[in-house]
């Protein structure tokens, strides 16, 4: 008895440890969890603005001279003198001189073929008075003529009367003699009449050939087109020139333009399809340092050929408002904005507004709601949509990756 009493009493008090324990673990009261904390994120939003827009392209170019010339010798000769401003980069207006080529030959060689023209022409005159007296004697020789006639025919009516055979004879003989010398004189003035029509031929060939001496002797002096700037000088006082040498170039310091290249979706975007011409007129920013310089310019030209190898094509736009205090020059490098079509009640958002393609963010309440949208255009940096979108609503632009319809953000100051 006493052995099951020493086994039963520590099966007792481990059964009424644990029945304990288990009492309290019954009653112990519970702990709320604590519940999870939505995060709010930081954004940046633009408020809606439905417009008329017409973006612009962003382009890059080159300056090119839209009118040059080369400057070459007209005549040979040796150079004797040379303008003041004729150097390189000099400026010149129309009609100042350039160079100048020793015009002796070509002041003797004038001289002369005058002179034979006068020649030519004085004998035209020769020929004219000669013609104009052969035409009186004419006359003369008509009236004789007549007058042989008639006592021609007055003895023929006396014939066997008082007039003989023989005289009659004499008079036939007197009429002949008289017609004769009327055809004579009317041959000799066909003559003269064609000797003065050769004489005038000679006289207009003279002539041509002082106009051609003349045009020499001008162009011993080689003058300025057009206003400009000079490049490439080629020759000097004292250099023998012959025709056609080189000796510099004039480039038109009003007509410089912008060459620019546009790919086929930019030359799309920016030429009416029905007119083949562009929206709008450009602008050239040429930068010289800290100093921009802005010109209107003009596109008034298209490259006659597609660049197989880019797609795109080159245009050229006339800069417009020069000024000589501007020293633009060709070479330069410019930026070039040019309008596009006119987009009609659309909304410009930043291109980071845009989720798959489709769908811009709304603030509302400080939760996200999409918006389904159709791209219309582009603007640098920018889109230009169309669809559910109020005037004034905020549009989320920042980006992260937890974007999504109901998340809740906070607008960043």
């Amino acid at each position: 008895m006493g052995k099951i009493f020493k086994v039963l009493l520590p099966v007792g008090a481990i059964a009424s440890a644990v029945v304990v324990a288990g009492l309290l673990r019954a009653t112990k009261p519970e702990t709320p969890a604590n519940p999870a904390l939505e995060r709010s994120w930081p954004i940046q939003t633009v408020a809606v603005v439905i417009a008329d827009i017409r973006p612009e392209l962003r382009l890059f170019g080159q300056v090119r001279a839209g009118r040059e010339v080369a400057l070459r010798a007209p005549v040979a000769g040796p150079v004797i003198t040379i303008g003041a401003d004729f150097v390189d980069g000099g400026m010149v207006a129309a009609g100042d001189l350039l160079v100048e080529i020793d015009p002796f030959t070509y002041e003797k060689d004038l001289i002369e073929r005058r002179a034979s023209a006068r020649e030519a022409r004085a004998r035209l005159d020769e020929l004219g008075a000669r013609r104009d007296a052969e035409s009186a004697l004419l006359g003369e020789d008509r009236r004789q003529l007549a007058i042989s006639q008639r006592d021609l025919d007055r003895r023929r009516q006396l014939l066997g009367g008082a007039v003989s055979e023989k005289t009659l004879d004499d008079s036939r003989a007197a009429s002949s003699r008289a017609q004769g010398q009327v055809l004579q004189r009317e041959q000799q003035i066909r003559t003269l009449s064609a000797q003065r029509d050769q004489q005038s031929a000679v006289i207009e060939r003279l002539e041509a050939s002082v106009d051609r001496a003349e045009r020499a002797l001008a162009d011993t002096r080689l003058t300025a087109p057009f206003d400009g700037y000079l490049a490439d000088i080629a020759t000097e006082v004292g250099e023998r020139l012959t025709p056609g040498d080189r000796i510099g170039r004039l480039i038109d310091s009003d007509r410089l333009e912008a060459e620019l290249f546009l790919s086929d979706a930019q030359f799309a975007r920016a030429f009416d399809p029905t007119s083949g011409r562009p929206f709008g007129r450009a602008t050239v920013i040429w930068r010289a340092g800290e100093q921009a310089h802005v010109f209107d310019a003009e596109i008034e030209r298209i490259e006659s050929e597609i660049d197989p190898t880019t797609g795109g094509i080159h245009v050229y736009a006339r800069i417009l408002g020069l000024a000589p205090e501007v020293p633009l020059r060709p070479g330069a490098f410019i930026e070039a904005r040019l309008a596009e079509r006119l987009y009609i009640d659309v909304a410009r958002l930043p291109a980071t507004a845009l989720h798959h393609g489709d769908t811009v963010y709304a603030v509302v309440e400080e939760r996200l709601e999409p918006r389904a949208v159709t791209v219309i255009g582009h603007d640098t940096g920018s889109i230009l949509v169309r669809g559910e979108l109020g005037a004034g609503e905020p549009i989320l632009v920042t980006r992260f990756t937890e974007v999504g319809p109901g998340v809740k953000v906070i607008q960043a100051p």
